[in-house]
């Protein structure tokens, strides 16, 4: 298989794949949506379809996340100190740990597994954004 070299042919691929990306997720989310009308919604949780589904959907954010930060068109100096992004996202898990636990059906064992979950969701996106920026400044 050759390499396309021609610019017009890579976006005219590039459409083509985003065209065949909304309607594989399209039809992924329908079925999702009938087998929750159908069986309940915690079936539908259980649908291995929702495993792939959220997947995908923080894939292409993490990857929309690099083409945001390349957009920027303001050159920041003044970028946020690092220390801020690890003790941002230990209070944001502390509060989703206290929320849980305060549940009448949450427990210590529950909310601390949401809270340190919440938590490094946050500090391993806000980490990558800041080593983008801080990379694109560098440049």
């Amino acid at each position: 298989m050759k390499k396309i070299k021609d610019e017009r042919l890579i976006v005219q691929n590039l459409k083509n794949i985003r065209v065949a990306f909304i309607i594989q997720t399209l039809g992924i989310l329908s079925l999702l949506v009938y087998d929750g009308l159908q069986n309940g919604i915690l079936h539908a949780y259980e649908n291995p379809l929702w495993f792939i589904f959220i997947l995908t959907a923080v894939v292409l954010g993490y990857l929309n996340l690099k083409i945001s930060v390349d957009v920027y068109d303001n050159k920041r100096e003044n970028l946020v100190p690092y220390y801020i992004i690890p003790l941002g996202s230990f209070l944001l898990g502390g509060v989703f740990t206290l929320i849980v636990t305060a549940d009448p059906d949450g427990n210590l064992q529950s909310g601390l597994l949401v809270g340190s979950v919440v938590g490094l969701v946050f500090f391993l996106t806000f980490t990558y954004g800041h080593y983008l920026v801080k990379k694109r400044n560098e440049e």
